[in-house]
């Protein structure tokens, strides 16, 4: 075979698994439009919107009126559907969480364009009906608030029901994962952040990547039931999406802090003092 075809497979091959990775962790709104009568609608607009990051995507349903925006970073978005002479209809604070597939069903009523029907996103997308996968997703605001003893994002999974074991105290570096879920061996899970394996494939029990647990936005901790995209091992998925910028400036400060007056003696200790520890870790960002 000539030179230049060999490169032109391995570029096909690379492109490849760079969408099968993007894919895992991306989320998706999909849905039907109908008409009064509850009819198929073909051809209506559909516009999906995240200001944040400034997305914007454009579609049409098809012949059978459904309609798929993929490709979707996690995050708050608009969804808005137009037709000529019918209302638009307008959800807003529509809420993605990493690799979420929602599905928001319309019915368009006949009225002028300049009328609009305006839904919140607590009403709309709460169900998950696409998919019978068994998960649960760790929020940037439970991330921020609950205490992590040593500050390992692993540590995170056992919040999810059917994930057993746990570390005493997490640190990062190579270590074992004793996490089961739903019984299944310890390693036989997937690990990976923004859709990429992190996972050490030559034992199946430790990770070569530990991204700050400031630096993930989620956690999406797939237990049973997932799709054919998550290969590879057989029991649980743990996806870790991390933080990407947006249009207004944030930043973040902390300082975590343990020392000797801070610490217990445990029970069973001779008199005397408390065991000498100390931890200190502080950024500005």
């Amino acid at each position: 075979m000539r030179p230049h075809l060999w490169w032109l497979k391995l570029l096909a091959l690379s492109l490849a698994i760079s969408a099968r990775a993007f894919a895992q962790d991306t989320a998706s709104i999909t849905g039907t439009v109908t008409d009064p009568t509850g009819a198929s609608f073909p051809n209506a607009q559909i516009f999906v919107e995240n200001r944040e990051r400034g997305i914007h995507r454009a579609a049409l349903t098809n012949t059978a009126g459904e309609f798929l925006v993929s490709g979707l970073p996690p995050g708050p978005y608009s969804l808005v559907v137009t037709a000529p002479g019918f209302k638009k209809y307008q959800a807003s604070e529509i809420v993605l969480r990493v690799a979420q597939s929602a599905r928001i069903d319309v019915a368009l009523q006949v009225a002028p364009a300049s009328e609009q029907i305006t839904l919140s996103g607590e009403n709309v997308a709460q169900v998950e009906i696409q998919s019978s996968e068994l998960a649960g997703t760790i929020t940037g605001k439970e991330i921020t608030q609950l205490e992590l003893n040593g500050r390992n994002f692993t540590q995170l999974v056992t919040l999810v029901p059917g994930v057993s074991g746990g570390q005493d105290e997490g640190f990062v570096g190579i270590q074992f994962l004793p996490y089961s879920f739903n019984g299944g061996r310890l390693e036989y899970n997937n690990w990976e952040v923004d859709g990429g394996d992190i996972l050490d494939n030559g034992s199946n029990q430790t990770l070569n990547v530990y991204p700050s647990v400031d630096a993930i936005a989620e956690v999406r901790v797939l237990t049973s039931n997932y799709g054919a995209q998550y290969g590879r091992n057989g029991s649980g998925t743990v996806e870790a999406e991390t933080k990407s910028g947006t249009n207004k400036f944030h930043g973040d400060a902390y300082e975590f802090v343990r020392n000797n007056l801070l610490n217990a003696r445990n029970y069973f200790d001779l008199p005397g003092p408390a065991p000498g520890y100390k931890k200190n870790v502080s950024l500005a960002n």
